[in-house]
């Protein structure tokens, strides 16, 4: 559904799916491209495990097109690119309203001890963003601890299944888009080059294989 590698992409070639009234929650993990120091930092970044795109090529992806008047956008960020991910909330319609932050956690329950040029990554922040004047439930705390990350034996830039209960809980009737989603779940709409991917994980997991 997304653009073809290799051709400049402008806004309207995304095809976003959508809905009758927009779309009153979206999730979103923008693949940008991340610049290294080094080659040596290459492996570990996101341009290593898929495909990643500019920033202004994510600031051009038309959101505010498929978006409800009233919308809630969960923005998964990284410490590092903050900065450029409030230029995302901006660029697509949206006004920064609070942070919250994952908790990266080991699959035998430690906390993570990722990359980081200042602080070694044990998690990331969140962005919470909204257009017009969503209503969302007030009972979800701005800290998730989940597994991903170095030593979790999750696939890079995996997000938690915490976060998505936690989303669920924010909005529970809501339209839900997950953009740039690698997973099919009830009650979301997925999009991104990489949508299903992980959905055998999920039918082994639930099988308990």
């Amino acid at each position: 559904p997304c653009p073809e590698e290799g051709s400049p992409i402008m806004a309207n070639d995304w095809n976003l799916p959508t809905t009758e009234g927009g779309f009153d929650f979206i999730m979103a993990d923008p693949p940008r491209h991340f610049k290294t120091f080094s080659p040596k930092g290459g492996g570990k970044s996101p341009q290593a495990h898929y495909r990643t795109e500019p920033l202004d090529v994510i600031k051009a992806i038309p959101v505010r097109d498929v978006a409800a008047k009233d919308c809630l956008l969960w923005l998964w960020a990284t410490g590092a690119n903050l900065p450029l991910a409030l230029q995302v909330v901006e660029a697509w319609g949206f006004r920064y309203s609070t942070l919250g932050y994952w908790g990266k956690l080991t699959k035998t329950g430690k906390i993570g001890f990722g990359t980081g040029y200042g602080f070694r990554c044990a998690g990331e922040p969140i962005i919470l963003a909204r257009r017009g004047k969503p209503k969302n439930e007030r009972t979800v705390r701005s800290l998730i601890m989940g597994v991903g990350g170095p030593g979790s034996g999750r696939a890079h830039s995996e997000k938690p299944e915490e976060g998505y209960r936690a989303a669920e809980a924010l909005m529970p009737n809501a339209r839900r888009l997950d953009l740039f989603s690698r997973k099919t779940r009830p009650g979301w709409t997925a999009f991104g080059d990489e949508a299903g991917k992980f959905d055998a994980a999920i039918r082994n997991l639930d099988l308990g294989e």
